[in-house]
């Protein structure tokens, strides 16, 4: 199964048959049978033709259309979430002592992903600032059990994240790329803006994950259930940040896979990759998360990802 990118300008998707055919202005790019397609990006100054949606539709394919950062604007996906599911959800949402346990679940994992990541680099680089940063991360570690609710936890997050960043930022120096400080919108660097693109394609494994379960998208555990946002996709990114889209957007930053010239910028929306090196990051991306690792149980990152969902899931029904 494979993911269909329809986002170069030109690109349009029409439906033959039981195949996709993919032009880009008027010549033929591929042609994909249906059952082979996992799900399909659209980008803004892409086509797809409503023969390719209905398809896709019948088929349970998920069709998630982007901006030109990557964020999602829009889905069409087949949500079927239960009665009794909803209401487990609820019940964590009106009970924030309940909740506090797979809150702290959460944060614990992704602060130990950070030290763990981070630890990983010592190896082969030695530096006191990385050294500190791991100090503060493992003291921080320490508070979370004493964490009386949601805030208290999100500021033991948001403190292991500043030191975590700070040892990231050393790496990336040392490898040649201009780090300042973490930045989201606008990104202030290149690594910035290859993390925050990141972020955006893991917001959409999660949530494919996420619904494939049965689990309601806007109900979360950590993140504030306001309507504003889909908490629960947010909740469960958190898991998985480190290992699986800081290890590769920093794997690209220090082999030099992407280089300066492969971003553009702007004073409104900051530092973003070029339409050319777009198209290299959805290979490289593709390529590393169908991979297996041993470092997954034998699973491609995918995998895991739905793998993790699946046992979340389980902690919060039963």
């Amino acid at each position: 199964m494979s993911v269909l990118y329809l986002i170069s300008n030109g690109s349009m998707a029409r439906k033959d048959g039981g195949r996709i055919i993919v032009e880009k202005n008027g010549e033929l790019v591929s042609r994909l049978p249906l059952r082979t397609i996992s799900s399909i990006l659209v980008g803004a100054n892409a086509q797809i033709s409503t023969s390719v949606i209905f398809a896709c539709l019948s088929a349970k394919i998920p069709i998630f259309f982007l901006d030109r950062a990557g964020h999602l604007q829009g889905q069409l996906i087949d949500e079927k979430t239960t009665v009794s599911t909803i209401r487990k959800q609820c019940f964590y949402c009106d009970h924030p002592k309940e909740a506090l346990s797979l809150a702290t679940f959460i944060v614990e994992e992704k602060i130990r992903n950070q030290y763990n990541l981070l630890k990983g680099y010592t190896r082969t680089v030695k530096n006191d600032k990385i050294e500190q940063a791991l100090l503060r991360i493992k003291a921080e570690k320490k508070n979370i059990s004493n964490a009386k609710n949601t805030d208290e936890l999100r500021g033991i997050e948001g403190h292991c994240a500043k030191a975590y960043f700070v040892g990231i930022g050393v790496l990336l120096n040392e490898s040649g790329w201009q780090w300042k400080e973490r930045s989201r919108k606008p990104a202030k660097d290149e690594a910035n803006a290859l993390l925050n693109f990141g972020y955006a394609f893991l917001e959409r494994e999660v949530r494919i994950s996420i619904i494939s379960q049965g689990l309601d998208t806007r109900l979360g555990i950590l993140h504030s259930s306001n309507g504003r946002k889909d908490s629960l996709v947010y909740d469960l990114m958190e898991l998985f940040r480190q290992p699986v889209i800081d290890r590769f957007v920093f794997k690209l930053l220090r082999l030099n896979v992407f280089k300066v010239d492969d971003f553009t910028y702007c004073k409104e929306s900051g530092y973003r990759l070029t339409d050319e090196a777009r198209v290299l990051w959805y290979q490289r991306y593709e390529e590393y998360m169908e991979r297996i690792y041993s470092e997954y149980g034998g699973l491609s990152p995918r995998e895991m990802i739905q793998k993790r969902v699946q046992e979340f899931r389980h902690k919060l029904m039963y």
